[in-house]
C-alpha cells in the first residue's frame, strides 16, 4: 500500500488547511488504496519571527486541530522521515503561505518553517512525487525555488502569481477541475477549494490530481 504524506496547517481555510481538499483527498486515497499520513508543524512560523509578530501570534496545538479533520494518527513533520512516504501532498488553505511561512506577509522575503523547508526538500531531493492544491503550490514552489524553476497552478490570486513569477515559476491558470504537470519537477498541481469556487469542480481537480499521483512509478529511494 502506498503512503501519502499530508501537510496540514491548522483547521479551516483562513487560517491554516481547507477542510474540503482534505476531505476530497482522503476520499480518493481510500478509493486508490492508498493510506494517508497526515503530518502538522509544532508551531506557526510567526514564532520565530522577533518582535512584535512573535509576540502576538496566538498559541495553537496543530495536532489537535488535525485531528478534527482526520482519521486515526497525526503525527509532527519533524518526527517523519521523507523516505517512509510514497508520495507527498500540500492541500491548499492559507495555512500554506500564513502558518508553515510568511509569504503572505513578506512575500520574496518570506520565512519557512525549517522543519518544513527541510522535509519538502528531503521528498523532492529522494524524487518522490509532490501533489499540490491551491496556496500548496506557492509553499512548494518557494521551497524549492533555489532548485526548479516549476509549472504550476494555484488558482486566481494575482498578489500570489506575482510572487512566484519572481522567484522563477511559470504559473498557468487553469479551471479548478483542471490538473497541471511538470515532468522536470515531478509536481502535480490544481487550483482547489476556495469560498467563491465550486466545490464540485474543485473536487473533480483534486480527484483527477491524486488518481494520476498514485500513477507514478515507485522510484529508488537512494539521493544521488
Amino acid at each position: 500500500m502506498r503512503v501519502c504524506g499530508i501537510i496540514i496547517s491548522g483547521l479551516g481555510y483562513e487560517d491554516g488547511t481547507s477542510i474540503w481538499d482534505v476531505a476530497y483527498v482522503l476520499k480518493e486515497l481510500e478509493r486508490c488504496s492508498a493510506k494517508p499520513l497526515p503530518i502538522v508543524p509544532r508551531i506557526s512560523v510567526e514564532k520565530l519571527i522577533p518582535g512584535p509578530r512573535r509576540k502576538l501570534a496566538p498559541e495553537r496545538d496543530f495536532l489537535a486541530e488535525a485531528k478534527l479533520m482526520v482519521r486515526g494518527e497525526v503525527f509532527y513533520i519533524d518526527k517523519v522521515d521523507a523516505k517512509e512516504i510514497d508520495a507527498l501532498i500540500v492541500p491548499g488553505g492559507k495555512g500554506p503561505i500564513k502558518i508553515l511561512s510568511s509569504i503572505l506577509k513578506d512575500g520574496v522575503e518570506a520565512m519557512v518553517l525549517p522543519e518544513v523547508r527541510n522535509f519538502i526538500g528531503s521528498v523532492f531531493a529522494h524524487k518522490k512525487p509532490i501533489a499540490t492544491i491551491g496556496y500548496g503550490g506557492v509553499l512548494v514552489s518557494f521551497v524549492l525555488r533555489t532548485r526548479i524553476s516549476p509549472i504550476i497552478t494555484i488558482g486566481d490570486d494575482a498578489e500570489m502569481i506575482e510572487i512566484l513569477k519572481k522567484i522563477g515559476a511559470d504559473v498557468v491558470k487553469v479551471q479548478p477541475y483542471e490538473v497541471i504537470y511538470d515532468d522536470n519537477s515531478g509536481i502535480f498541481s490544481t487550483p482547489g477549494t476556495s469560498p467563491l469556487a465550486s466545490l464540485y469542480r474543485a473536487c473533480l481537480g483534486i480527484e483527477t490530481m491524486i488518481s494520476e499521483l498514485l500513477k507514478c512509478p515507485k522510484k529508488n529511494s537512494e539521493v544521488k
